[in-house]
């Protein structure tokens, strides 16, 4: 199915394409990045255990396209060999569709999967073993307490005094990007922000009629009809001059600044960004100048982002310079920027949070790496002569940080869509 995007037809791709596509990223990721991460970590053995219907947050990121759950035990261990540097890719599961990406590991009749991971124990004696766990990050902690108990009462005590948290592999595992993926994130951005541009303009809203519950249904409706799926819950809001509130639910009318939040999921990634149309007034022509200083204001911000951060710098250290330099700047602004990736919210840096502006513990200490993506998402607040009162600029915008610089991933909304009212 196809639909406009930049002047130009852009396909959906069927099913059979996308797996095509993600399992030769799967083959890249494994093969390229798996002994890069291995190595780096200084880990032996990486050990990550899916459940059907309680899976690990990771398992899914090393299933083939095939393969869609762990149907009831599924053990992925990865082995560093330590002369060469090579990575052994095993699971201990009989599905022969894990094949070639994995060597499948069978236990001899009346052997439990983890007597067979006991097996590979004794065969590579690994002194670092990794697994999932972690008390700050989600993505980290699949391991659950029964397996733990089930894992290390069969394995015995010499291997789990050498369990380790996979934690640091993990997270750049789950953060970093392939180049063709990241090529895929442009077209993945361009997607969402069609689907934006379409939701924001008459051919869906009738000023006076359209409701912001009904406008939230149509895009659902609209990314489902795609063959997509939504990366979280869309949300959409109104600013009036009238409003004491910073935001409302209502039915759309002249006047109104409309406010979406929006993503999807697609080829196994997700996008996240936020943009604003304004619905004028029937004797109208443009935009409002005090709004339109507004967005000026709100993109000025994001260029002092693109300034600010560099290689190495923590999500704190990005967050201080640039509401330090915004300030300065006499913009009074909100960053709360998260990674974007397999998830909405995915593995990473935090850059501040919506309702803690300040540095955050653990997460806004992780570290900008190059080949990561993120939802660059904040707010500035601004008089606006026409309302007579302050009021807030939410954008939010796909970028990611390659060749030591931030980089949109599609055009970023310099103007208000403009949504007649008619006449």
């Amino acid at each position: 199915m196809a639909i406009q995007i930049d002047q130009r037809p852009f396909k959906i791709k069927s099913l059979i394409e996308r797996d095509k596509i993600t399992d030769e990223w799967l083959h890249t990721r494994l093969g390229v990045l798996m002994p890069v991460l291995m190595i780096k970590h200084n880990f032996d053995m990486w050990i990550t255990l899916g459940r059907e219907y309680h899976e690990d947050p990771v398992a899914i990121t090393l299933f083939p396209s095939s393969i869609d759950s762990s149907k009831r035990i599924t053990i992925f261990v990865f082995v560093r060999e330590k002369e060469t540097g090579k990575v052994k890719r095993l699971v201990i599961s009989s599905n022969k569709h894990f094949e070639p990406f994995y060597t499948c590991c069978i236990g001899k009749k009346g052997e439990g999967p983890f007597e067979v991971l006991r097996k590979l124990m004794d065969n590579y004696q690994p002194d670092q073993i990794a697994v999932n766990h972690s008390r700050h990050f989600s993505f980290c902690d699949g391991l659950s307490h029964s397996f733990y108990q089930s894992m290390t009462d069969t394995i015995g005590k010499d291997y789990s005094s050498k369990l380790v948290s996979s934690a640091p592999l993990v997270m750049d595992w789950l953060q970093f990007r392939t180049e063709s993926e990241l090529d895929a994130y442009k077209e993945l951005a361009s997607i969402t922000r069609e689907i934006a541009k379409q939701a924001l303009s008459n051919q869906v809203i009738s000023p006076n009629q359209t409701t912001t519950r009904e406008l939230v249904e149509w895009i659902r409706q609209k990314t489902f009809d795609l063959g997509l799926k939504t990366s979280f819950y869309p949300t959409v809001d109104i600013q009036r001059k009238e409003s004491s509130a910073d935001r409302i639910e209502d039915t759309i009318q002249p006047g109104d600044i409309v406010h979406l939040d929006f993503g999807i999921e697609y080829l196994g990634l997700c996008s996240d960004t936020q943009q604003l149309a304004y619905v004028l007034h029937p004797e109208e022509q443009e935009v409002p100048e005090g709004l339109r200083n507004a967005l000026f204001t709100a993109n000025k911000f994001e260029d002092i982002v693109f300034d600010s951060v560099k290689q190495g710098m923590t999500g704190n250290e990005v967050f201080e310079e640039v509401i330090e330099k915004a300030i300065a700047c006499g913009i009074s602004p909100m960053l709360y920027s998260h990674p974007i990736g397999y998830h909405c919210h995915a593995a990473g840096p935090l850059i501040g949070l919506f309702d803690k502006q300040e540095p955050i513990p653990v997460r806004g200490e992780l570290e900008i790496l190059n080949n990561t993506c993120y939802a660059l998402e904040f707010n500035i607040r601004q008089f606006i002569p026409e309302w007579n009162k302050d009021i807030p600029i939410y954008l939010e915008e796909s970028v990611c940080f390659t060749n030591n610089k931030l980089n949109y991933l599609t055009q970023r909304q310099t103007e208000f869509y403009v949504i007649s009212s008619g006449h």
